[in-house]
């Protein structure tokens, strides 16, 4: 249950935000409504939200240029992104998470889920921010400071999401031991929490782009899931 956290809606459809604004209210959420792009970047500068859940498609500026540039604004930079859209296919999915999104939620979607994902991600973002686990973790040219949410590259900062921040974290601590995409899922996002291990793959494939020439440091294992390998103990 939430405890007066602030959440930003952004969507232009009426019946929608009126439907999202109910349920999230009766949840103990406060709620600010945006019907398009700049106007929620308005709202976002003036308030700080706690969340933003945020569609893609809509007028003036769309989703993906909102989440970008929060991404890159000084104020809201680490708030999470929930991105809610019609649009299923995969390469949305990714465009949508290598943005900065930490969760993305299809259309239509169960009021239920959709607050249960909510409440995740929010948890996720609070443990972080809150040092939980606080460890120094290394693994070849990648050091992460899990207590305040650093993780850097040849000692340059990543711009991770919380959920980003967390598999890689998980895999990091894991010393290059295999992680299955369910144990990857509670490690990130928490116990009880359902989404597909596709989107685990899309998150993942959103980190090694961000590792770029060192993407190759988390292996795939086929039929199994993840773990973390430097290029000189590659055997295939």
């Amino acid at each position: 249950m939430s405890t007066g956290r602030l959440i930003l809606v952004v969507d232009d459809e009426p019946d929608l935000t009126e439907l999202l604004t109910y349920n999230l209210k009766r949840a103990g959420y406060n709620v600010l409504v945006a019907a398009n792009g700049v106007d929620a970047l308005r709202l976002a500068e003036e308030h700080s939200p706690d969340l933003v859940l945020l569609d893609i498609m809509m007028p003036e500026l769309d989703g993906r240029e909102v989440a970008r540039r929060l991404r890159r604004s000084a104020g809201n930079a680490d708030v999470p992104i929930v991105m809610l859209t019609a649009r299923g296919e995969e390469a949305d999915e990714l465009t949508g998470l290598a943005l900065g999104a930490d969760d993305y939620v299809i259309k239509p979607f169960s009021m239920q889920v959709l607050l249960a994902r909510l409440e995740a991600v929010l948890r996720r973002t609070n443990a972080a921010r809150a040092g939980e686990d606080d460890e120094q973790l290394e693994y070849g040219p990648i050091h992460v400071d899990t207590g305040v949410h650093v993780a850097s590259l040849e000692g340059v900062p990543l711009q991770l999401t919380v959920t980003e921040f967390k598999l890689l974290s998980a895999l990091i601590a894991a010393e290059g031991k295999v992680l299955s995409r369910p144990a990857l899922i509670s490690r990130a996002m928490g116990p009880g929490v359902t989404v597909t291990e596709r989107t685990i793959d899309v998150h993942v494939t959103a980190i090694r782009k961000k590792l770029g020439a060192h993407a190759a440091i988390i292996r795939t294992v086929r039929g199994v899931g993840y773990r973390v390998e430097l290029a000189q103990q590659c055997t295939t």
